[in-house]
């Protein structure tokens, strides 16, 4: 394991100019395996500080009290300093209407930024990283999530990547090191642990080292991502307007470095947003329109920009006025050529059925349009149009008895559509304010 753990320290340059080491010490096995293995390290290394941390979640009463006594005395026996922190993590994420992991998960790593240390050390394993690509493959996930744990991220440092839990459990009985364990991790009530218990062994059945596999998966996919990042940080510091992100040229780029500016754009905003998010904004970056977000906030896209406004601030949707005159129908005589504009606004009274009736589209609506093949929903032909997401539950629909004869920006139904045999039109004229 000491191999592995030297071999993960080169490959991935952990200790660059990092002078003070801080372990994340929960006291189970990884994090008490870790630690040894550092200590043991150190002067190969030279590592010239090494410090634990552990942080008291208050999840599990009296069992979290007694992790947290086993390791301070421990810190204490080894004559390593101990740096402990403690918050209601339960409270949290009921205050702020977070899972427990989730809630567990943000103080616990507010608590490690805090620290005055140059990186801290968590013990991150092969196995937790087969666990998290599962996991986000689960949940519908793009290439970063695919990437897995990264080996590296800011201060955070994870040596124990290319050791499988395997791995800790020999090195932990080989130098008799001890360590509690969290009753949680024995229970399917939280999803890694589901996968752990249930997915895990039928993957390692079909191959036992698939812990590995993914391991060089990962890595491999995290050098594609890095690429692309690469270019995405370019072209976003150029699209960068104050707090707006300009989408004149977005077009140009493709899906897979626009969709990641975007996740950029919302990071920076501290909008916590996931891949349905993601292709809801990209979707109005090119339609133009709004999208609602997480926290309370709408992703917004005027004058070929998008802004991240709180949602109180939307823009109000546009109105339409529309004006119905009845006419007679002078628009065909001499043969003369009419424009495009007017025959999408001219219906024949006699081939209305019933009342014309004015509204916004409904579930279901659909048109078969004049010289154009099949019928189509409106939803359809929305997006074929290009029509703005935001605009799109406010157009004006004209209908009768036997459903729409008429829609805004989109044309007249072939069955009511005036020509030269027409006596008398609806003439349709529409303001937008």
């Amino acid at each position: 394991m000491l191999k592995k753990v030297s071999d993960a320290i080169e490959r991935f340059d952990m200790l660059k100019n990092a002078g003070h080491i801080t372990v994340a010490l929960s006291g189970g096995a990884d994090s008490m395996a870790l630690l040894d293995a550092l200590l043991t390290l150190k002067k190969d290394l030279n590592i010239g500080k090494i410090s634990a941390a552990h942080f008291n979640h208050r999840i599990r009463g009296d069992e979290a009290v007694r992790d947290q006594k086993f390791v301070e005395n421990h810190c204490k026996k080894l004559g390593v300093e101990c740096f402990v922190g403690s918050a209601d993590v339960p409270h949290y994420a009921k205050k702020n209407n977070l899972s427990l992991e989730l809630a567990a998960r943000k103080m616990r790593y507010e608590f490690f930024e805090s620290l005055d240390t140059d990186v801290i050390a968590t013990a991150h394993t092969a196995s937790d990283n087969i666990e998290t690509v599962i996991f986000n493959l689960t949940r519908g996930t793009a290439l970063s999530g695919l990437c897995g744990i990264p080996p590296v991220r800011d201060r955070f440092i994870r040596p124990l990547i290319l050791c499988t839990r395997g791995d800790i459990e020999n090195y932990c009985k080989q130098k008799a090191i001890a360590f509690v364990t969290d009753s949680t991790n024995l229970c399917d009530d939280y999803t890694r642990n589901k996968l752990r218990h249930n997915a895990i062994p039928i993957l390692m059945d079909i191959n036992p080292s698939v812990q590995n596999s993914v391991a060089r998966m990962t890595a491999s996919l995290r050098e594609d991502e890095d690429f692309i990042n690469g270019i995405v940080i370019e072209s976003y510091d150029k699209l960068l307007v104050e707090n707006s992100l300009s989408l004149r040229n977005f077009k140009e780029f493709h899906p897979a470095v626009a969709k990641r500016i975007i996740a950029k754009f919302c990071t920076e905003n501290r909008v916590e947003v996931d891949n349905f998010h993601i292709n809801a904004i990209y979707d109005i970056c090119i339609l133009g329109g709004k999208v609602s977000l997480p926290q309370d906030k709408s992703g917004v896209v005027k004058d070929k920009t998008l802004k991240i406004v709180n949602s109180k601030e939307q823009p109000q949707n546009a109105s339409f006025s529309v004006d119905i005159t009845q006419c007679d129908n002078t628009f065909f005589k001499n043969n003369q050529k009419i424009h495009n504009l007017l025959l999408k606004n001219i219906i024949d009274c006699d081939k209305i059925v019933g009342e014309l009736q004015l509204r916004t589209r409904q579930s279901g609506d659909k048109i078969r349009l004049k010289n154009k093949n099949g019928t189509k929903t409106l939803k359809k032909l929305f997006c074929e149009y290009k029509i703005p997401i935001d605009e799109r539950d406010n157009l004006p629909v004209l209908c009768d008895d036997n459903g729409v004869v008429w829609v805004y920006k989109i044309g007249v139904a072939e069955r009511s559509a005036a020509d030269s045999n027409s006596k008398q039109v609806y003439k349709i004229t529409v303001n937008k304010f």
